[in-house]
């Protein structure tokens, strides 16, 4: 069950909290993370505050190097 809370969220602050939590379940590094999303580290602290620069082509990028889904990413909130 998705939570009123993830409704209301803005899809990229959703998208990029869910980011975030597959970076610790597979523990991938800050450094890592940025060089699957093409940005430096400081933009990952960016993104923490506001995701709203956030694109599609770095959410496919780390899709593709860690192998999770659209699907994993982004929730049905129709649940």
């Amino acid at each position: 069950m998705v939570t009123k809370s993830i409704r209301d969220a803005p899809l990229e602050r959703v998208i990029w909290a869910r980011i975030r939590y597959y970076q610790r379940v597979l523990q991938i590094s800050d450094a890592q993370l940025s060089d699957y999303l093409c940005v430096c580290q400081k933009t990952l602290r960016s993104y923490d505050k506001n995701a709203e620069n956030l694109n599609i082509g770095q959410l496919g990028s780390f899709l593709a190097q860690t192998e999770l889904t659209v699907i994993d990413i982004i929730p049905n909130i129709n649940q």
